[in-house]
């Protein structure tokens, strides 16, 4: 393995991202590729009542080509306090929700003009409760092929795609009894549901 990785930024990014993003020393993070549709850049996954669900951050223009850091969001049907709402509602009996919803309340309640900036905000906070110490920088240019030293996984974790050299353990969440496990959703589930032990779950 290289110590270097060159990935796609998130939102609100998987457990299994989040887990490889901690097996290297340094993150680049693809600053200049073009908005990729139907893929975690915008949707998260988390577990409800009903089962697993998507939450998905409304993009401007998403069916032509555009950069991703300068897709700007929208606003049209109020996708952010939905998506907070439903957090709350989902998440308020687990363990740790009112340890961490003043951190994570405010993005969700103002509007941000750009996904990719959006995700930095929620990336940093993220990095900062589970103190993660990720360490990460941006492309200055897009470039199909990498330096030997780094490690390509633009668009390797996509929804609907089963990567297998991940190995998950479960963990008791919300609606376990109810649903059964689900054991890749968004890093909230984790932090909600295990707190500050989702360090060492990640590791």
């Amino acid at each position: 393995m290289k110590d270097k990785i060159l990935i796609d930024l998130h939102y609100l990014g998987s457990i299994q991202y989040y887990k490889k993003l901690l097996e290297y020393k340094e993150v680049v993070f693809e600053a200049n590729e073009n908005f990729v549709r139907a893929s975690y850049r915008n949707r998260c996954e988390i577990c409800g009542p009903n089962g697993k669900s998507i939450l998905t951050a409304q993009v401007k223009g998403g069916r032509k080509k555009q950069l991703y850091k300068n897709t700007e969001l929208t606003y049209d049907h109020y996708w952010n306090t939905i998506h907070w709402s439903t957090l709350e509602s989902n998440y308020r009996s687990s363990p740790y929700f009112e340890f961490y919803e003043d951190h994570l309340e405010a993005f969700f309640k103002n509007k941000a003009d750009n996904l990719f900036d959006l995700n930095i905000k929620l990336f940093d906070i993220i990095n900062k409760l589970l103190s993660l110490n990720i360490k990460y920088s941006f492309t200055d240019t897009f470039e199909k092929q990498v330096p030997e030293n780094v490690d390509d996984f633009r668009s390797y974790f996509m929804p609907n795609k089963t990567n297998d050299d991940f190995v998950v353990a479960e963990y008791i969440q919300v609606f376990s009894s109810k649903n059964g496990f689900f054991p890749n959703l968004s890093i909230l589930d984790l932090l909600f549901c295990e707190g500050p032990n989702a360090i060492n779950y990640l590791k």
